[in-house]
């Protein structure tokens, strides 16, 4: 589990983020969701150490200043929403996912490379895998970089915009990844613009306003406060069952 208490992170005395009291389970995925400027890229970067903070965060029982990086890379990945594009191959970035548990060498052993083949197969790159970055699509880096941080094998994954420069159809597949993670038992937090979607894919919704959260709870449950939401996002989000029995949510006015 992830645990925030009395976290307040600011950037120029201007407040970020803050929240007395947050917490995020292994096995569920949770969509943060907010306009730009409420905070979500503050409150992921804070958990995996990138920001400094006021407060506390508890990962698996641990503060998180008490780790050191890469034992903290040990428990936490994170994707960030723009990836730089280096010169290598889609094995070699993936592989950089197993660097947190490898010594001086550097040297990948057994249950490392069956790690990176089974998060380049759930991504659906290990036929690119000999591929160089710079020869594949902006979709496809995307998901080359999030197979380096399934790889990397951590009870929790962030992600921030995970979606971003994929089409429809795969940001609709990288959806259904994330789901396979949570079912694995490992805790998946990632940001988004896209509400239906996420409202979709997630067990838990946590909706930011202005750096503070203004809601927390099951998708169902904060789609039913539609004032809420309208004042919040701008638009209401409605819950509709579909063929499949299987809830899915659309804005409305």
């Amino acid at each position: 589990m992830i645990e925030i208490k009395n976290i307040k992170c600011a950037y120029d005395g201007k407040i970020a983020f803050e929240a007395e009291n947050l917490f995020f389970e292994e096995g569920k995925i949770t969509a943060v969701v907010g306009l730009n400027g409420s905070g979500k890229s503050t409150l992921l970067k804070s958990i995996v150490g990138i920001n400094f903070y006021e407060g506390m965060i508890l990962i698996d029982g641990k503060n998180a200043n008490s780790l050191g990086h890469k034992k903290r890379a040990r428990f936490v990945s994170y994707l960030p929403q723009i990836s730089p594009l280096v010169n290598m191959d889609v094995l070699t970035l993936v592989s950089h996912g197993r660097f947190p548990y490898l010594g001086y060498s550097k040297i990948l052993g057994k249950e490392d490379l069956s790690l990176v083949e089974n998060a380049l197969k759930l991504t659906d790159l290990w036929e690119l895998r000999s591929k160089n970055l710079t020869e594949i699509s902006g979709g496809e880096r995307q998901r080359a970089y999030l197979a380096m941080v399934i790889a990397q094998n951590t009870k929790f994954i962030l992600l921030d915009e995970p979606a971003t420069y994929m089409d429809i159809k795969h940001q609709i597949e990288i959806m259904e990844i994330l789901k396979k993670i949570a079912k694995e038992g490992r805790g998946v937090i990632f940001s988004s613009h896209d509400l239906p979607q996420s409202f979709s894919t997630c067990d838990t919704v946590c909706l930011l306003q202005k750096g503070r959260i203004a809601a927390f709870g099951r998708p169902e449950e904060i789609a039913l406060d539609s004032e809420k939401m309208k004042n919040v996002m701008g638009f209401k989000v409605e819950k509709i069952e579909s063929e499949s029995a299987v809830y899915r949510f659309n804005l409305c006015k």
